[in-house]
């Protein structure tokens, strides 16, 4: 009889155990475990580490030496690599990172993250970071500052110096092409044309933020997938709400040019393939 209820003991004990392992996540494979980190999970990791290295809160003195606009250009990974492999323009309210051959990404900065080592911000896909120390570049001449941008999983590194030069600065619609499915998504929402886009920008998550000025004066913020697959957001904003810069360029959709008006000027805004987009009017 004690053998039995021994017996009955190792089998209640065994199923307890199956039941148990049966709730447990089951365990990696051994290609799962060995999968290469994502970009995302890659460019998290590399920003914990940057930001790690930028130190406790800036002082105002330290804060100073990264306010207003930076230029940077460098390469590819931790040593630079060929210089001219990527350039940035840092202004206060917007960044655009730009790759020979691969094309332009610009997007709106939040609030930039002064600390005692350097500075942080965010501009959509972009985390920049910049410190003051000594670059060297290829001429043999040194800059005062070491820009980082991370993008899609990328570091990319490189020499900075403040200010930005007139004929460099950027603007939302130097990265126009790229936002025209989200624009064209949006104008398909407008009741008075031709309306006008006075501001656009990539947003987090695949979205950009479009704000359109219709022909009877009514202006609309519009938020649309990238891809111009669906609007979500389409409403009414005051006229004492604007964005930094916002029509100082404005962009015009179709074939047919429109009317310069006293004190600005009309060209035409052209694809990546040369084909026309519509018409950019810029304050003169």
């Amino acid at each position: 009889m004690r053998n039995r209820v021994r017996g009955l003991g190792i089998v209640t004990a065994l199923a307890a155990a199956a039941m148990l392992a049966a709730c447990q996540p089951p365990a990696p494979s051994g290609e799962e475990a060995n999968a290469p980190p994502t970009n995302a999970e890659r460019e998290a990791q590399l920003a914990a580490e940057q930001l790690a290295a930028l130190g406790g809160a800036a002082d105002a003195a330290t804060r100073a030496l990264y306010e207003g606009d930076f230029q940077a250009s460098g390469g590819i990974g931790a040593l630079g690599g060929e210089e001219g492999a990527w350039e940035l323009s840092l202004l206060s309210d917007y960044a655009q990172f730009s790759r020979p051959g691969l094309g332009d990404d610009g997007a709106l900065t939040g609030e930039r993250d002064y600390r005692a080592n350097g500075m942080r911000v965010v501009a959509g896909p972009l985390t920049i970071t910049v410190m003051q120390q000594e670059c060297q570049i290829s001429s043999g001449a040194a800059l005062p500052y070491v820009a980082h941008v991370l993008f899609e999983g990328v570091a990319y590194q490189g020499c900075a110096r403040r200010g930005v030069n007139a004929g460099e600065r950027a603007t939302w619609a130097s990265v126009l092409p790229e936002l025209i499915p989200a624009i064209d998504a949006c104008l398909g929402r407008v009741s008075a044309r031709p309306a006008r886009i006075t501001f656009a920008s990539a947003m987090d998550e695949g979205v950009v933020a479009v704000r359109i000025r219709e022909s009877d004066g009514s202006r609309r913020e519009c938020i649309a997938d990238a891809s111009g697959a669906a609007v979500q957001v389409y409403e009414p904003i005051s006229d004492e709400d604007r964005r930094a810069g916002e029509g100082e360029i404005e962009f015009q959709r179709g074939a047919t040019q429109p009317r310069a008006q006293a004190g600005r000027t009309v060209e035409q805004a052209m694809g990546r393939d040369g084909a026309s987009l519509g018409w950019l009017i810029k304050r003169g």
